[in-house]
């Protein structure tokens, strides 16, 4: 067809065109002036409305015409077919209002503008104005309220859009929830299995009359020559597809990796084409011959959702097998993506792949249940089946993977046998014996229904969740393998880029986080999203019952979905906090002080953050709560002014960083090793592992000695006494000689030896230096002295003892002699000693 709309090519004649290259020139400049020259203006027709103005009228008629016809729809009862069918009628709506709002808005601000510029209307004292100005100011203020007016218009039909969309919600939530809740006969009440004796023959003779139909529709309607077309097509198809597999088997198709992956990326790899592998082959070699099936119409048109039913049971078996092998990777360690034991990650793989069979089959009989509109006991066996199964497989798993207790030698108490690998994710066993009660309790209460929706979507978060481990293992390896500082890719992108490999580093891990909050939100609201087993269409958090968290009125419910909200956030602030401690703050290159205090400071606000964000779900207003605070704050101050002054002391800690974790300090006699700085408190670690504990106020209160504040270094004094007839120069260059050889003495400043005095016995010498680390102290000292202790006996240099101070023990007293007999008058001497005159 596209051929007929070329031109036909013509033989040139002989004779004409002589001057062809000149006439082809004149033509070109002449059709080039034609196209240059500017074409002669149009006067617009002041009644033909603009392109932007008819559009948005055309906009604002359609949107009209569409909202008034969902308004009257939702005044009936509708399936939930038919709400999803409005819902997806309303959204070319509001986008084509958005658009003609975009359209319109401009224009308006255009014309508000040029009457600005010609100005209010003069008052009744002032010059008249000429008509010209007149004219223009009433066109313009007519043109501003017309185009005013068309966008509150359109806005309004975006209002209704938006609450439409809200009754539609509103509406698919409350029929979810009387589906989900809709108690029904127990499973193990007698009058159920009543009533489904009484149902079977009903449903055997529906599903005679659906093979006769079937057979009729394809006896009459089909015909054999079209079946036997679409046989050989089936046929021709199988070959094919046999052939394409085992050509692709010989290229590796199914085939097993080597022993060991040569990197993680290798591993990854593998992972993906396993999953790609098992999860593609099968969907490909039922759906084509299902297609032929439908193509040919061989389906009768009421049992239409059985094909699709079976495609999707086979797609569901697929992906299961396929995600759970990828990242399992059972009868193969190496290729694992998760550490696990190969017993846990082989039960893991057998449970999910036989849950993803007891939902396929019942999602095939739930099809097939519909087509033949089997009673309502019937529908009831099928889904409490798929929840009983799935229930015994979370039993089955649980059991598996229990501790095995031996009994001991002696016949006694049974001992555990250590486990030589911790079992990893404990937390999930409490979970899910709670969703196994669960699913008892609505099986015996009569909610069938939400037992085998919480049965399917605990199967489904594992592959789910398995699906997330490989989308973020790969691309933790892609951004380890691209920003890497160590790896050839890094080094290029480094060197490429123009920035230093430590700093590519750090934005790849930056990156890495960013993709993985998003991958994790991804995952998240595709586990809570809106589906469900057997068609429901809701998310998790319209089955509580009906409403959203924010909407509902009961106290405990409230305070229910407050603490829910905490507890998830305080999880994920965890989870945030210590990736950004681990793997963000040291690639930083701050010191451990700095990222002790930035790692604090965000910690704080992302728990004032989560802290807020409980208090909305509540229903309290923030600005409420301040009004409260500044109200009690004189109260606060006085009974809480030791708390708030450690609290305003911590943050100059902080902040100011005179005290960093790490630093040596001395403070009230406590000497030791700052290990944490909170807004209240800080601990410190002295030498003898002991904690203290002191309030951040003693810290910016009082005198406290840090021997790291500004360096490490730190000076060492070791006094050396020897005796008079030693060499003096021989000692100090035996000094110096021991502190230059030691490994913590630093040259620069070198190391100096004095002599301090001469003492009592012997000269004082005393060694001085600069340790390089403060926390190397004692044992430089102590191998300095070693070393001078050595040296010194080597040569002959005897150390002088020190001083001693001999104190001997007094005799005890002796007995009293005999006082000797005072000497004659004439032999007493002539002077005496004259007593003191009394004062």
């Amino acid at each position: 067809m596209f051929l007929n709309l070329l031109p036909a090519r013509t033989t040139p004649r002989r004779g004409r065109w002589t001057a062809g290259p000149l006439r082809a020139a004149l033509l070109a400049i002449m059709f080039a002036l034609s196209v240059a020259a500017p074409a002669p203006a149009q006067a617009p027709d002041p009644a033909t409305p603009s392109p932007p103005a008819s559009s948005a009228a055309a906009a604002f008629d359609a949107a009209k015409t569409t909202l008034d016809q969902a308004e009257a729809m939702l005044e009936r009862q509708l399936s939930e077919a038919e709400l999803t069918n409005v819902r997806n009628r309303l959204d070319p709506v509001r986008e084509a209002l958005v658009a003609a709002i975009a359209q319109v808005e401009p224009r308006l601000a255009e014309a508000r503008d040029r009457l600005n510029q010609l100005g209010p209307k003069p008052a009744d004292g002032a010059p008249a104005e000429t008509p010209e100005a007149r004219q223009n100011r009433d066109e313009q203020t007519r043109t501003v309220a017309e185009l005013d007016a068309r966008v509150k218009a359109l806005k309004v039909q975006q209002v209704r859009v938006d609450q439409l969309v809200e009754r539609i919600t509103d509406r698919r939530r409350q029929l979810f929830t009387a589906q989900l809740f809709e108690r029904s006969v127990p499973i193990v009440d007698p009058r159920f299995w009543l009533q489904l004796s009484d149902a079977l023959p009903r449903l055997g003779r529906s599903a005679r009359f659906l093979a006769e139909d079937w057979w009729h529709h394809l006896v009459d309607v089909a015909g054999t020559s079209r079946i036997a077309v679409a046989f050989g097509l089936g046929l021709i198809a199988a070959i094919v597809l046999v052939s394409l597999y085992r050509q692709l088997h010989r290229y590796g198709l199914y085939g097993n990796p080597a022993d060991v992956p040569a990197s993680r990326l290798a591993r990854v790899k593998a992972a993906i084409r396993t999953t790609l592998e098992r999860a593609l082959v099968l969907p490909v070699l039922v759906g084509i011959p299902l297609l032929i099936v439908q193509n040919f119409d061989l389906v009768l048109p009421r049992a239409a959702p059985i094909p699709g039913a079976v495609f999707f049971a086979v797609l569901i078996v697929s992906v299961t097998r396929g995600v759970m092998q990828g990242v399992m990777a059972p009868g193969a360690p190496a290729y694992r993506l998760i550490e696990l034991p190969d017993a846990f990650a082989e039960a893991v793989f057998a449970s999910v792949r036989a849950a993803a069979w007891a939902i396929a089959v019942g999602l095939v009989s739930l099809a097939f249940a519909q087509v033949v509109i089997a009673p309502v006991a019937v529908t009831a066996f099928i889904t409490g089946l798929t929840a009983i199964a799935i229930a015994v497989i979370i039993f089955l798993f649980l059991r598996r993977t229990t501790e095995r207790h031996h009994d001991s030698e002696d016949g006694g108490v049974p001992e555990v046998q250590p486990a030589t690998t911790k079992q990893p994710w404990a937390w999930t066993r409490p979970a899910l014996w709670m969703a196994l009660a669960a699913i008892a309790i609505a099986l015996v209460a009569g909610f069938t229904a939400l037992a085998a929706f919480l049965a399917s979507r605990i199967a489904a978060a594992v592959v789910i969740a398995a699906l997330t481990v490989m989308i973020l293992v790969f691309l933790d390896a892609i951004i380890a393998e691209w920003f890497g500082p160590t790896t050839v890719r890094g080094r290029s992108l480094s060197a490429a880029i123009g920035i230093r490999p430590d700093r590519l580093d750090l934005i790849g891990t930056l990156f890495g986080g960013v993709l993985h909050i998003v991958v994790l939100i991804a995952s998240a609201l595709v586990v809570f999203g809106p589906w469900g087993f057997g068609g429901g269409g809701a998310s998790l958090e319209d089955a509580f019952f009906g409403v959203r968290f924010g909407e509902i009125r009961s106290l405990a419910m409230t305070i229910l979905g407050a603490g829910l909200v905490l507890a998830i956030g305080l999880l994920a602030l965890r989870a945030v906090m210590t990736w950004f401690r681990d793997k963000v703050l040291p690639r930083t290159g701050m010191d451990s002080g700095l990222q002790n205090s930035v790692g604090t400071i965000v910690g704080y606000a992302g728990f004032a953050l989560v802290a807020s964000l409980g208090l909305r779900q509540i229903g309290l207003d923030l600005s409420n709560i301040t009004i409260i605070a500044g109200a009690l704050s004189v109260g606060i101050g006085f009974g809480l002014q030791s708390i708030v002054q450690n609290f305003v002391s911590g943050l100059i800690l902080l902040a100011e960083r005179p005290i960093r974790v790490g630093d040596s300090i001395v403070v009230k006699g406590e000497e030791g090793h700052v290990r944490k700085i909170s807004v209240r408190s800080t601990e410190i670690e002295t030498f003898d592992r002991a904690t203290v504990i002191l309030p951040n106020a003693e810290l910016i209160t009082g005198v406290v000695k840090n021997w790291t504040l500004s360096n490490t270094l730190s000076r060492i004094t070791i006094p050396v006494r020897v005796a008079y007839d030693s060499d003096p120069d021989l000692v100090r260059d035996q000094m110096i000689a021991a502190a230059c050889d030691n490994r913590f003495i630093i040259q620069d400043p070198p190391p100096r030896v004095f002599l301090m005095r001469f003492g009592d016995n012997g000269l004082e010498f005393e060694l001085r230096g600069v340790v390089t680390n403060v926390e190397y102290s004692l044992t430089t000292r102590s191998e300095l002295q070693l070393s001078i202790l050595s040296r010194f006996r080597q040569h002959g240099i005897i150390i002088a003892p020190p001083v001693q101070t001999v104190q001997t023990a007094l005799d005890p007293p002796a007995a009293a002699a005999p006082e000797p007999e005072p000497p004659p008058a004439a032999e007493v001497p002539a002077t005496r000693r004259q007593p003191k005159p009394k004062a």
